[in-house]
């Protein structure tokens, strides 16, 4: 009887111990600490950002094409926004302004603005050849790309993310961007 009134007596705290509310967790977003409860709201706070990047393509037939862009977007756990991108080649044979719109996921949830992410891009580039081309061409063809990148944040808004990506009427490319959050 002794035994089990000394196994209770002291399995009691233990149970107190570890019979935590199972519906309250913390969690990170922009960098501040948040504590959640299931009878808590928690609204995600959006915001812009705005890069820079240098990229390559091989939109040449001869070779990469290199350039540089600005992605202006709004985020709030997925980031829609425009983006401008012009490539040029070494050779002088071909020039391509990408003008299109960019919807970005990041893999670890809508909580996060950061680490590794999907962006979806479509738009129309238009090519200026030195020689001659087909009339459709000279319009602007529709481009569509899907990068996978990372975004590393070096401060609270200041951010750099290194990117590949694939698509058409180009088949790889890849590139840094660097940027800021509002």
């Amino acid at each position: 009887m002794r035994l089990l009134f000394f196994l209770l007596w002291f399995s009691f705290p233990v149970g107190l111990v570890f019979a935590q509310d199972i519906e309250s967790y913390d969690y990170n977003i922009n960098d501040e600490l948040y504590d959640y409860t299931e009878s808590e709201d928690v609204e995600l706070s959006g915001c812009f950002w705005i890069s820079a990047s240098l990229e390559t393509a091989n939109y040449s037939q001869t070779g990469l094409s290199y350039g540089g862009g600005l992605a202006f977007a709004y985020d709030k756990g997925v980031s829609i926004g425009f983006k401008t991108v012009y490539f040029f080649d070494f050779e002088n044979k071909i020039d391509i302004l990408e003008l299109g719109f960019l919807l970005r996921f990041y893999l670890q949830g809508f909580s996060f603005c950061s680490g590794p992410f999907i962006q979806l891009s479509a738009g129309q580039a238009l090519l200026f050849r030195r020689e001659e081309v087909s009339l459709p061409a000279q319009w602007g063809i529709i481009y569509g790309s899907a990068n996978f990148g990372w975004r590393f944040l070096l401060d609270k808004n200041y951010f750099i993310e290194p990117f590949i990506r694939g698509g058409y009427p180009f088949l790889f490319g890849g590139g840094l961007s660097a940027g800021i959050e509002f």
